[in-house]
């Protein structure tokens, strides 16, 4: 039997080789894994606090809006996968922003001059173009319904807080990313 990559194999092959200088890590208790290893630290202190899986990854999302703004932030959404071992069940969160809570389709078009029965397109530098964030609520979101119950949510936003009230090196990501956010501010601001 032929599949299409019989027909159409592709060029390259599916998983390129990646010469990782770090082992495989196995652990029965829990791991964290992130781009960054102070986010990451941060959500290893709530495990360590008693916290589970969800209170660790809230950790670390916090965690990475101080020390990767460029890549997260607390003005963008949430989208959360939990396996709940207890039941074997996956749950899902939708923690993405939504529209002003007085944004009708009457106004966008009256705003955008987009005649009646006439498809247009929200501008990018338009303040339609704008949701308001789900991040912070999605955050407590997460906890409220898949979090331990063992650790409170100051609990889990400390490491964060510390992270950005006693500063930290700036990685060579994250630098990376305040020029361009620099060129995206030049942008903004014509």
């Amino acid at each position: 039997m032929h599949g299409p990559s019989d027909i159409y194999p592709h060029p390259e092959p599916q998983f390129i080789h990646f010469p990782s200088r770090r082992s495989v890590v196995h652990s029965t208790k829990g791991i964290v894994s992130c781009t960054q290893p102070l986010a990451a630290a941060a959500g290893l202190e709530v495990l360590r606090k008693g916290g589970n899986a969800a209170d660790a990854a809230v950790a670390v999302a916090a965690g990475l809006n101080v020390t990767e703004p460029g890549s997260t932030g607390i003005g963008g959404d949430l989208f959360c996968l939990f396996y709940d071992a207890k039941t074997r069940k996956v749950h899902a969160m939708n923690g993405s922003g939504r529209s002003g809570k007085n944004c009708t389709l009457e106004q966008y078009r009256k705003d955008l001059k987009i005649p009646d029965g006439e498809s247009g397109q929200i501008p990018m530098e338009s303040v339609h173009a704008v949701s308001v964030p789900g991040a912070a609520a999605g955050w407590v979101d997460v906890v409220e319904k898949f979090g331990s119950g063992k650790v409170t949510m100051e609990d889990i936003l400390a490491p964060a807080i510390e992270l950005a009230d006693k500063g930290f090196p700036v990685s060579e990501l994250s630098a990376t990313f305040v020029g361009i956010w620099m060129l995206v501010a030049s942008y903004l601001r014509c």
